[in-house]
């Protein structure tokens, strides 16, 4: 007789990763950053929150989070202790929406008001910007484009009405691209971690940080090493030594820059600058890198003095304060190093295409942010509106077509020089004036250079891009992408909280203060953009031919270097370094990449990996050390420097 069959035991459910608190506190984190982003620069003048792809507004209360409110949780409530998913959550949430309040959603704001508040009788804005600006994209009412600026009567109201048809359609486009970055990164994640397996060295600070143990009384890994107290306590010590002087002038302070390093009349100089975040970010990024951001930048330094001695000049720089042959050796080997990781990619690439459309089990999309399918259609989608929203503003679909692609080898460009070469920032040249050299601009009607003039909002100073954050973000998630709808309800909520307020603070706020006080973004940068498009199109040129034979030669000694590595694995320059030494910031902080080679090559040298991975707490300490002074300065600047206060930015 057969036995009767047990009852299945049902099976225990596993908690989830990404859970409805760690999107609350993420919300929370969001938050903070979007009042941050825009009073730290404007306002409060202290340490700018959000101007890089490390920034102290998310990194600072992550640590608070990882290192004081789960402790506190621990020893009141075990079961509570956010676990390292969550954690993960927490910050890539704040690291994605860092990108936007700041610079995106200023210039944004400020591009909206300014047409017809600074157009006058000298800059002739009225004659050749007005007859082709879209009634849709901008504040038409000069009354509320006053009050914008120099503030209103105390007894009106925001006159939201004149905001409310440029908001939508420009906070729509904000969403579009954002969504188009994700769904660029969901086709190209695994790829970049699974396949080439880059390293993205900028996310070794928060997951050091998540990583917990039971002994020592903070409970987190590397604050357990007298190494990481060391680093932490070196870094420090100078940041609160040097806030005496907030509160006496003349108090000695600890210099961290010193005399400029000069060859000769001719050469650019070389800053002598000591930056603890850079050293630390330095020391995990790859030899081959560091080395060739410090041996191209010398290569360039000596090439502009023998330009300059010899006279050779291609015109003024649009990208400051890079010169035009540092631009455009830049953008030619941006346009070599893009379309050959593209290649590189191809296989992933083919099996994504047979995953979306024949359902081919070649490649398991399962675990990805979205499907294939999804992604491939919101790509194409969200790429045709941005397209068709530039062509509505003025553009011909031709220079649109020209424009979107330069766009999109910059954007991935700068998110390689992050997430493969470690730099926390960089700004090359602008796929707007790129467009304009190539092409020439007589070939481009007024309308379509008032175009232009409008996409600056969201291509403008590229220092931060969300592709970057969302990639780095994405690196945090790969080990929890099966939930990934509450991932991107994360990101979506990140994403649609800075977006929306932001808005609603820096309209606020300008209308109560006058955004003409902040100066900057909502001023003179502002005015140039217009100012430029209005010489453009009084006096328009052809196409630049010396400037393209600059940019072949940086694309030439990139093709140079990858057949070099490709002959010779061992081959220790590398292109990424070559192009990154072109972009700004690295001219400010190059001299501490070198301390952070050299550093590393010693020990590397002398006690192999394990000295290494000791060494590494060091470097960890250097860099919290270096967030947590920032955070007591930005405490002590709200309470006894309101409006006044003190910045410790790297440049």
């Amino acid at each position: 007789m057969a036995l009767p069959k047990a009852d299945p035991q049902p099976q225990p459910r596993l908690a989830p990763q990404v859970t409805y608190r760690a999107i609350a506190i993420g919300c929370a984190c969001v938050a903070f950053l979007t009042w941050g982003g825009h009073y730290t620069r404007h306002i409060g003048h202290t340490t700018k929150m959000a101007q890089d792809h490390l920034p102290w507004g998310a990194v600072v209360p992550f640590i608070l989070i990882c290192v004081v409110a789960n402790n506190l949780l621990e020893w009141l409530a075990p079961r509570r202790v956010l676990t390292r998913s969550e954690l993960l959550t927490i910050f890539g949430m704040s690291l994605i929406a860092s990108a936007l309040p700041s610079y995106f959603m200023g210039h944004m704001m400020a591009n909206i008001a300014a047409p017809y508040y600074f157009a006058n009788v000298e800059n002739r804005w009225a004659d050749f910007i007005h007859p082709h600006l879209p009634a849709w994209s901008v504040v038409t009412d000069q009354t509320a484009a006053k009050w914008f600026f120099e503030g209103k009567p105390r007894n009106l109201p925001v006159p939201w009405d004149a905001w409310a048809m440029p908001l939508f359609w420009r906070l729509s486009l904000v969403c579009v691209v954002g969504f188009f970055g994700f769904c660029l990164i969901a086709i190209l994640r695994k790829q970049w971690v699974e396949h080439e397996r880059l390293t993205f060295p900028l996310m070794t600070l928060p997951e050091s940080l998540t990583e917990r143990e039971p002994r020592g009384w903070l409970h987190v890994g590397t604050m357990n090493q007298p190494l990481f107290w060391l680093g932490f306590g070196l870094v420090s010590f100078q940041i609160y030594w040097n806030m005496i002087s907030y509160f006496v002038p003349l108090f000695p302070t600890i210099p961290l820059r010193f005399p400029l390093l000069e060859f000769g009349p001719h050469f650019p100089p070389i800053h002598a600058r000591l930056y603890p975040l850079i050293i630390g970010t330095g020391y995990f990024m790859e030899l081959d890198m560091t080395l060739s951001i410090l041996v191209f930048h010398l290569l360039l330094t000596l090439e502009m003095g023998l330009f300059n001695r010899l006279g050779i000049e291609i015109g003024p720089t649009h990208v400051w304060p890079s010169s035009e042959f540092e631009n455009w050796q830049g953008f030619g080997a941006l346009c070599v190093i893009v379309p050959w990781s593209l290649w590189m990619a191809r296989g992933h690439l083919r099996a994504v295409w047979r995953r979306a459309w024949t359902d081919s089990d070649e490649i398991d999309d399962s675990g990805e942010f979205l499907s294939y399918r999804t992604a491939l259609i919101g790509l194409v989608g969200s790429a045709l509106f941005i397209c068709a929203w530039c062509v509505s503003s003025g553009m011909s679909p031709f220079v649109t077509a020209v424009f979107f692609a330069l766009l999109i080898v910059i954007w991935l460009g700068i998110t390689r020089f992050s997430i493969e070469g470690g730099l926390i920032s960089s700004r090359t040249m602008q796929a707007q004036f790129a467009t304009y050299r190539i092409l020439g601009v007589e070939k481009i009607p007024p309308q379509g250079l008032v175009g232009f003039a409008l996409t600056e909002t969201w291509h403008h100073d590229i220092k931060t891009i969300l592709l970057t954050d969302l990639a780095n973000a994405s690196y945090l998630f790969r080990n929890f992408r099966a939930e990934r709808r509450r991932l991107v309800t994360a990101v979506g909520l990140a994403i649609t909280i800075v977006v929306c307020g932001s808005a609603y603070y820096q309209v606020t706020s300008s209308y109560e203060t006058g955004a003409y006080n902040y100066g900057g973004i909502y001023g003179p940068y502002v005015q140039n953009t217009f100012d430029t498009i209005t010489k453009l199109i009084r006096d328009p040129y052809s196409l630049k031919r010396e400037r393209a034979l600059i940019g072949l030669i940086g694309g030439a000694t990139t093709i140079v270097i990858l057949a070099l590595r490709y002959v010779y694995p061992a081959f220790p320059l590398h292109p990424i370094g070559f192009a990154a030494s072109t972009a700004y910031p690295v001219n400010r902080i190059v001299f501490s990449f070198f301390w952070a080679w050299l550093t590393k090559l010693i020990i590397l040298r002398v006690g192999g990996i394990a000295a290494y991975r000791r060494g590494a707490n060091f470097f960890l300490g250097m860099m919290i050390g270096y967030f947590v002074g920032v955070g007591v300065s930005f405490v002590v600047d709200c309470i006894w420097f309101p409006e006044r206060g003190h910045s410790l930015a790297l440049y």
